[in-house]
């Protein structure tokens, strides 16, 4: 009776070890793809070169030619601009007009993606609005290009995150 007890324990630790090791090398792995994605090192880059110099986040994935390399690099900017502001100065809350220009500018992109229109982010009302808040069109624009180029539900998530 002992021995069986015995194996059934060791059975299960082997099992529980073989999950943990395999889980663990999944995040690995995915921090690995992330290191190796080009788009994604300029994104991050870009994202601590504003944070050192004091900027508000200004997305800029035009420099890349593919919607997956922009996701990509809108992915990068945005993981460490957030990362590294919270580190240098705690947490950063954006003011109403920044998240009102960034929730619409999600949207605008969105539509404009669904309706397979081209990126055109200058030609949109609420980009044209002049009695706009500070800050309202840098974040626009960083909302309209979550939303033109990240999966619908990620851009959806980070309007709701961010409230």
């Amino acid at each position: 009776m002992k021995k069986q007890s015995a194996f059934v324990v060791l059975a299960v630790l082997c099992v529980g070890l073989g999950l943990v090791m395999v889980s663990s090398r999944g995040v690995r792995v995915a921090l690995v793809v992330k290191q190796a994605d080009a788009a994604y090192r300029d994104g991050a880059y870009q994202a601590k070169i504003d944070v050192d110099r004091g900027r508000k986040p200004h997305v800029s994935s035009g420099r890349w030619s593919t919607d997956q390399d922009r996701a990509s690099f809108i992915a990068g900017y945005e993981e460490s601009f957030k990362t590294l502001t919270e580190a240098k100065s705690g947490k950063a809350e954006p003011s109403a007009a920044e998240v009102a220009g960034y929730r619409d500018g999600v949207a605008d992109g969105a539509r404009h993606r669904r309706a397979s229109q081209p990126f055109q982010l200058n030609k949109t009302d609420n980009y044209r609005r002049t009695e706009t808040g500070a800050g309202y069109r840098d974040a626009y624009s960083n909302g309209y290009q979550d939303g033109y180029y990240l999966p619908q539900e990620s851009a959806e998530l980070r309007t709701i995150s961010q409230n």
